[in-house]
């Protein structure tokens, strides 16, 4: 009896990184109730926690805030640098998302024409080659996906056409660039994230 396997949780970032820690001395139901209170204390974080011991995993415990899915993200933009900044923003999001960059108008409307494509969110620059933001709003139909323009512009007038166009919102690229991740991630937990529901009550 004094034998008991020595048991480890393996931490499952939502972005896929594990963090080890040993447990010294902890029953299996002890280290499941842990496992526990680390998804609910660790804000989201954690997608699950892996029970193992030496042999390998005796039980994965997942976290119901978890998405079902990554979020579908569409990213409309010619400047390599921006396209850049988001790739990075969307990999320290807390939500795990799988993103597609479309660089000019044109290939933006053909991509949305694919059968097997279904955005969650398509992010849009107004001054892009070929067809504008301003034509890609007008020409996306039926609109299944929420549009958000991401622009340098402070025109108003450019803010007033993109909502009339059916944009949802028009978020101002920031200078900064911890401010331009942090813009990044606000857009997709607004308009992107899908979360398990709960089971009827």
């Amino acid at each position: 009896m004094g034998d008991q396997p020595t048991l480890s949780l393996h931490c499952i970032r939502k972005n896929g990184r594990r963090e080890n820690t040993s447990l010294a001395h902890h029953t299996l139901s002890e280290a499941r109730e842990l496992a526990k209170r680390v998804l609910r204390g660790g804000v989201g974080l954690y997608r699950e926690v892996d029970i193992c011991d030496e042999y390998g995993t005796l039980e994965t415990i997942q976290n119901p805030a978890v998405p079902t899915k990554p979020s579908e993200v569409l990213l409309v933009e010619d400047n390599a640098g921006d396209a850049l900044l988001v790739r990075q923003a969307l990999s320290e999001c807390p939500e795990p998302v799988h993103l597609r960059i479309a660089r000019d108008g044109e290939q933006a409307l053909q991509i949305l024409q694919e059968a097997d494509f279904a955005p969650d969110l398509i992010i849009l620059d107004l001054n892009i080659p070929r067809i504008s933001g301003y034509g890609v709003l007008a020409s996306y139909r039926p609109r299944k996906a929420s549009v958000v323009v991401f622009s340098a512009s402070q025109n108003e007038a450019d803010v007033g056409r993109a909502l009339s166009l059916g944009a949802k919102d028009f978020v101002l690229k920031p200078p900064d660039l911890d401010d331009y991740k942090t813009v990044v991630a606000g857009m997709i937990q607004k308009w992107a994230t899908h979360l398990l529901q709960g089971p009827a009550s």
